[in-house]
């Protein structure tokens, strides 16, 4: 253990003894999670981010839900049928479900949920996925039939899993004005008690619950931005769970009796996105030879090995709709492939090794978060490191969370490390938010005409072969455009104190209802 380590690990013993900790241990009912960064708003059809959806997940409910095998199955309805046309999915809903404000739920609250979304003075981000609706109607008080526009193979996961599908209050939204983005009111197995920003968010069991009642009763989320704030945080008995830490911290954690270390392949990819609409990146030789220019495999190997795996497209390896190797675009390392793009481009050498093009240096900043995905504050160093012996000046530019979301949402950035996550491998779920013009994660500003017929067309298909070769189609050409340099496809990991029970952990939902500590 290093020495400066220790000593922070001695001085919150000696605090928590004290009673002075910045968190006082937890009562026995209590479990605190240390989430990966702090909430932002509660308002199903804006929320984004991981870590509010994670909360967010725990008190607000969906007509369907993942099981932890990854299979869609009911949750506030009860059960479904398709028409014969495939485009009318009528679902039939659970009945005496009520919100934690004692209001009824019922299809009117569905119907107003969806409508929401899909109207355009909302400006919701999920917008463009539930215009696949065409109709919406109420047949009776616990029956809602959605008419899709044309056959929607992927409509189960590809808009009723979204977070802008969560349930919330009609009467919160009604009453609470702009305090409804932060106090959700939902129907989960927890209810809402409190956010200090920046410090915690705090849900109590919900005793009128419809399902099985958790076993815990109260969950305290404290955002942990630093991974080693939060091994400090578990070995002094601030937090029972933890999502992240050094590979040093969880192979020696993972020895330690105290400790359990829960690993599980996931969904979770890691890329550079490379902002189009920038000079720099509008040339497609320049984006190319960027790909070529890292040895993707070594830097995840040496940095994030166990942790993730390397990667050469924006779908994750899990999906089972990922085109086999040697059938779409891939950039092998090859500096001198590299080296020959830029030359082909235009670009001669200048001043301190930099290549410049009509007066202008091939220089630009890489937006970085630190510590929200693993390594990837030292994956963008090593990134820009390696771009210099190519002839490009790369500047890792390291933001906290909140700022690096603004700035990449509003398009100020150049490069940006990022991740897009997903309860499953259902490719739409990926490539139509990241690679179609209207993408709610099209942060590179890219458009192709022949992508976003690919995606289309993914959608309407229900022969898993003709989906498998549009997708694979749609993967290639992503590739062909190369606007991501693809990184990794991260684990997901959690490291509890021994105390937690029942915890179950699998890629496609984090379940805190059967957790107990003993």
């Amino acid at each position: 253990m290093h020495t400066g380590r220790y000593l922070i690990l001695v001085l919150v013993a000696v605090l928590l003894v004290l009673g002075g900790s910045a968190a006082s241990a937890p009562a026995r009912q209590e479990l605190v999670i240390g989430n990966e960064a702090d909430v932002t708003w509660f308002d199903p059809i804006r929320i984004q981010e991981a870590p509010t959806s994670l909360v967010a997940g725990m008190v607000y409910e969906q007509l369907v839900q993942r099981n932890h095998e990854g299979k869609v199955v009911p949750s506030l309805a009860e059960g479904w049928k398709i028409s014969p046309d495939r485009r009318t999915w009528t679902f039939s809903l659970r009945k005496g479900v009520k919100f934690h404000d004692g209001s009824d739920f019922d299809a009117s609250i569905v119907e107003w949920a969806y409508r929401r979304v899909l109207d355009p003075r909302e400006a919701s981000g999920f917008r463009a996925q539930f215009s696949v609706i065409e109709k919406i109607t109420v047949p009776d008080r616990y029956t809602i039939a959605f008419t899709l526009k044309e056959p929607n193979a992927a409509f189960l996961e590809y808009v009723l899993t979204t977070n802008a599908a969560y349930l919330p209050s009609k009467k919160a939204y009604e009453t609470l004005g702009k305090e409804f983005s932060f106090k959700p009111i939902g129907t989960g197995a927890w209810r809402w008690v409190q956010w200090i920003q920046g410090q915690r968010v705090i849900l109590e069991r919900n005793p009128n619950y419809w399902g099985a009642a958790p076993k815990m009763e109260r969950l305290v989320f404290r955002p942990i931005l630093d991974p080693n704030t939060g091994v400090i945080e578990l070995e002094t008995g601030g937090v029972h769970y933890i999502m992240r830490a050094s590979r040093e911290d969880i192979i020696r954690l993972g020895k330690d009796p105290r400790f359990a270390v829960h690993r599980v392949p996931t969904y979770r990819i890691r890329f550079i996105s490379m902002n189009s609409s920038r000079p720099v990146f509008a040339d497609l030789k320049v984006r190319q030879a960027l790909n070529h220019a890292l040895d993707m495999p070594q830097i995840v190997d040496a940095l994030a090995g166990g942790m993730a795996v390397s990667v050469d497209t924006v779908l994750p390896v899990q999906s089972p709709f990922h085109p086999a190797k040697g059938t779409y675009t891939t950039y092998p390392y090859d500096l001198q492939k590299a080296r020959a793009l830029l030359s082909e481009a235009g670009w001669k050498p200048g001043t301190g090794g930099v290549l410049t093009r009509d007066g202008q240096a091939l220089r630009f900043v890489l937006h970085s978060p630190n510590g929200r995905y693993f390594a990837d504050k030292e994956i963008s160093e090593v990134i820009c490191n390696r771009l210099r012996r190519v002839g490009a000046e790369c500047r890792v530019k390291v933001m906290e969370w909140a700022s690096f979301l603004e700035e990449v949402r509003s398009g100020r950035y150049d490069a940006a490390f990022l991740g897009w996550n997903q309860s499953s491998g259902e490719p739409s779920l990926f490539l139509d938010a990241m690679a179609k013009t209207r993408g709610r994660a099209n942060y590179a500003k890219q458009s192709d005409p022949a992508i976003d017929a690919a995606l289309d067309e993914g959608l309407i298909a229900f022969s898993e072969g003709r989906r498998k070769m549009l997708y694979a189609k749609a993967v290639d050409l992503v590739n062909k455009n190369a606007w991501y340099v693809p990184i990794n496809n991260e684990f997901k990991i959690a490291i509890t104190s021994s105390r937690v029970q029942g915890y179950i952990h699998s890629a496609p939902r984090t379940d805190f209802l059967p957790v107990w500590l003993k």
